[in-house]
């Protein structure tokens, strides 16, 4: 990043700064840039600040709509107050690291614990494994987020807080691109364990609509939900129990929990769709492990295509699975 000071408004020190496009921030439109580039600022400002030529690229007059390319430089002729007010603040490096089962140059193969956050909801902090992430990425100098502009490594999937398991960090917009891709189109296929009430005898393919039951965080069919698809194999039965292998080929929320408890498979703990009481006093959360990935083929990551990678649970899951002998 060039800085070259000029005086412009009284009172006040200017300044150009140039900022260069690199991959992460290539295929970008310019507006969508400088939104992440200045987060604080209204878009009348920069659309304004684009027009009257304060905002140029490459030296020259854009429109807001204008992609970006690798190579190209953005000029933002900003007071040193105006790019300070607007900025954002990079995140500290301090915290907790995440458990890695993989890493390559674009991506971090995560292992969540029970209770810990995907990401974080910003009403306040809590723990949370893009955090985690990032912290260690600036630890290993992998990234660092004064030399960036608007990317921001983060996760592609998520889990929910009391589900444990395997976790996809991208360290790169591309992978972060491609990942999201991969999972919009069903081509990363995703498999959890669980544990459920009953003996599940065969293999159930389960297709249905889910939706939002009112203001309570629990979804329930209905002919207006999204359509969600799910199979669901048993592993080993025990007592009372089925070990069940769940493959999502959607990913909609709370679905696995959902669609067992529909075919009157309940996962055990899980006081929302199954019993309020559960046999296990110290249990308060459903078993439920994301235990394996399977990358589909690809040449733009060759590091990870077609790869598998598994997670064991632990903790909790794996004492009560030696209980039930599952």
């Amino acid at each position: 990043m060039a800085i070259l000071y000029h005086s412009r408004e009284k009172g006040r020190e200017s300044h150009l700064i140039s900022y260069k496009i690199d991959t992460n921030d290539a295929g970008m439109r310019l507006d969508r840039y400088l939104k992440k580039l200045l987060p604080k600022a209204k878009p009348s400002l920069l659309y304004k600040s684009i027009r009257k030529k304060n905002i140029t690229v490459n030296g020259k007059r854009a429109k807001e709509d204008d992609m970006l390319t690798a190579g190209d430089s953005v000029e933002v002729f900003f007071s040193d107050e105006t790019i300070e007010k607007f900025s954002r603040r990079p995140r500290s490096a301090a915290g907790k690291f995440p458990k890695i089962v993989a890493e390559t140059e674009d991506f971090l193969i995560m292992d969540k614990p029970v209770g810990v956050l995907s990401h974080g909801t910003g009403r306040r902090y809590e723990d949370n494994m893009v955090d985690r992430m990032i912290a260690y990425l600036i630890h290993t100098e992998a990234y660092n987020p004064r030399a960036e502009h608007t990317f921001t490594p983060s996760v592609a999937n998520r889990l929910d807080r009391n589900t444990g398991g395997l976790i996809i960090g991208a360290k790169t917009a591309e992978g972060l691109r491609h990942a999201n891709l991969w999972l919009r189109e069903r081509k990363l296929k995703k498999y959890y364990l669980t544990i459920v009430e009953g003996r599940l005898e065969d293999v159930r393919e389960v297709e249905n609509y889910l939706e939002k039951e009112g203001e309570k965080n629990r979804m329930r069919e209905s002919a207006d939900g999204k359509y969600a698809r799910g199979i669901y194999r048993p592993l080993t039965y025990g007592d009372g129990c089925t070990l069940v292998e769940a493959e999502l080929i959607t990913g909609r929320t709370h679905q696995i929990r959902q669609q067992l408890a529909s075919i009157a498979h309940p996962i055990v703990g899980d006081q929302k769709y199954g019993k309020k009481a559960s046999a296990f006093p110290a249990l308060h959360h459903q078993l439920l492990h994301a235990y394996k990935l399977v990358f589909p083929k690809t040449e733009a990551f060759p590091a990870v295509s077609k790869k598998t990678y598994l997670s064991e649970p632990g903790g909790k899951f794996r004492a009560i699975r030696r209980e039930l002998h599952v």
